[in-house]
């Protein structure tokens, strides 16, 4: 192979770098590793409320109790589980199945995946925490009824609560869809232009 032949697929090289690599990929890049530090910052915080709501309410739930009817435990064992399904679902939204091989087209896209698994985590905020959370609450309170009056057919103020609960999980669902919207996927549609750009 001769110099000459180099030549082209060298200048080439050269162009995408200097194409790619300025203020429009920095900004990019910064802008992902502040989500990275949100992620984990609430990832951490999440955890560990959501595993001390569980022990506490298994403490004072349950095991401090005298006497506890098999609803209320029913409750508790719900919430528990509950809240361990939120735990696993925040920990394998993280996992990447790309390796950051030390250049900048394996790092774009390991950070593409890592955008898409949180966007998609946050879109189905309704399945994984909302969701199991109104059915922990609900027989939790409904086991709360019937140790107070031996009936399983709730009253008005535990309809009313338990429709309180769904107002602000439907609130919260709707906040977190729009802020997936506002804030996440336009910083994945520009980190996927500069994959585009890279590989072009």
């Amino acid at each position: 192979m001769e110099l000459d032949d180099l030549k082209a697929p060298w200048q080439q090289e050269i162009h995408q770098s200097v194409r790619v690599e300025g203020p429009s990929m920095t900004t990019i890049l910064s802008d992902v590793k502040k989500i990275d530090r949100e992620v984990r910052f609430r990832d951490f915080w999440m955890i560990f409320a959501l595993a001390m709501g569980a022990l506490l309410y298994l403490i004072f739930g349950w095991l401090t109790q005298e006497t506890v009817d098999w609803l209320s435990r029913l409750g508790v064992l719900v919430f528990i589980g509950a809240t361990s399904v939120m735990c696993i679902a925040l920990i394998r939204a993280r996992r990447v199945t790309r390796s950051d091989d030390w250049t900048l087209r394996s790092r774009i896209e390991m950070e593409i995946e890592k955008l898409k698994n949180q966007r998609r985590l946050m879109n189905r905020v309704g399945y994984w925490f909302l969701l199991p959370m109104l059915i922990a609450n609900g027989i939790s309170m409904l086991g709360g009824h019937h140790a107070r009056t031996g009936s399983l057919v709730p009253d008005a103020s535990a309809i009313g609560i338990f429709a309180a609960c769904g107002l602000v999980y439907g609130f919260t669902y709707w906040l977190v869809r729009r802020e997936t919207k506002r804030k996440w996927n336009p910083v994945l549609g520009r980190l996927q232009q500069l994959h585009a750009d890279l590989v072009s």
